[in-house]
């Protein structure tokens, strides 16, 4: 998981435990506090083209509460183009 690209939720500080990546198929959620092989610990993934939420293992409520109403942005975007890189590439939600 690449740590250039790392979008807080709105009111978080990069302090934040949680990591939210943009990546090219999907938005990886992450905490900052521990790590597994070398990276974040991954929580969670939400596909551009579900806009379903993928779980990995047990996540802290206070995490799930912070991912579920991030996800809940972006799912409520769907059939909108979305940017995922600096130079302006989009994917539209939900296809």
């Amino acid at each position: 998981m690449s740590r250039k690209q790392d979008a807080q939720p709105r009111g978080e500080s990069r302090n934040s435990r949680l990591f939210i990546g943009v990546f090219p198929t999907g938005i990886s959620y992450a905490d900052r506090t521990q790590e597994e092989h070398g990276d974040y610990k991954r929580l969670a993934f939400l596909s551009y083209r579900t806009l379903e939420l993928e779980w990995y293992g047990n996540v802290p409520p206070d995490q799930r509460n912070q991912i579920i109403s991030h996800a809940g942005t972006i799912q409520a975007m769907r059939g909108q183009a979305f940017q995922i890189s600096s130079s302006g590439q989009t994917v539209k939600l939900g296809e």
